[in-house]
């Protein structure tokens, strides 16, 4: 029998496990560095998608939560909330062809959930500067030039109102406004119908008409 030399068979073996060793090993970093440029990328992609959300609809946003809390500082925290949400969720609302409706979604929520937490009225409207002032984005309507509409805007319910700015001044159809409040498209009629009866005869009270 002829003799074999153990120790070539085991290096042979030896240096093809380890050949196959440093394959697999450098495969994986290859893998890993396509994965790591990916999601590097990925990442890039919903920062931007989130500047530019927060640079369109932050001014936005901070108008309509001021007009339905009268408070400047709570509007600020819970705008900023909002686009918290917005950046946790920016995957999905990068899908939607308009965004707006999702965070004004959100800012009601947020801005009915704080007033339920408080057992006092909203604080009382104050100016803002010419810059912040949310009546500078108003599309149609502008609740907010003066103090007095905005103190009878603030007297009426917090469903009420935010239904009023949702439908007067952004301009969403009743069933978005029924969507927005998390109410059926009848009682979102019904809310606007009573949100603009009292507004109208507050506001004729307030300039001494009958």
């Amino acid at each position: 029998m002829a003799l074999v030399w153990p120790g070539k068979s085991c290096v042979r073996r030896g240096r093809w496990r380890l050949l196959v060793v440093c394959l697999a090993l450098a495969a994986g970093q290859h893998t890993r560095k396509a994965r790591q440029e990916h999601d590097t990328s990925a990442a890039a992609a919903v920062e931007a998608s989130f500047d530019a959300l927060f640079a369109e609809y932050e001014r936005h946003v901070f108008g309509y939560l001021w007009r339905i809390t009268g408070d400047q500082h709570l509007a600020s925290d819970l705008c900023q909330e909002t686009f918290l949400r917005a950046w946790q969720n920016m995957e999905k609302i990068r899908t939607y062809e308009s965004p707006l409706g999702w965070l004004l979604r959100v800012a009601t929520n947020l801005a009915l959930n704080a007033h339920r937490r408080r057992d006092t009225r909203v604080g009382e409207p104050v100016r803002l500067s010419e810059e912040l002032s949310p009546a500078t984005s108003d599309p149609a309507w502008h609740v907010t030039e003066r103090d007095a509409v905005h103190q009878i805007l603030l007297s009426l319910s917090p469903n009420m109102r935010a239904a009023l700015v949702l439908r007067e001044v952004y301009g969403l159809s009743f069933a978005e406004v029924a969507h927005t409040l998390g109410i059926t498209h009848a009682a979102a009629k019904m809310t606007l119908s009573r949100a603009r009866e009292q507004f109208r005869r507050r506001y004729r009270q307030e300039e001494g008409q009958p």
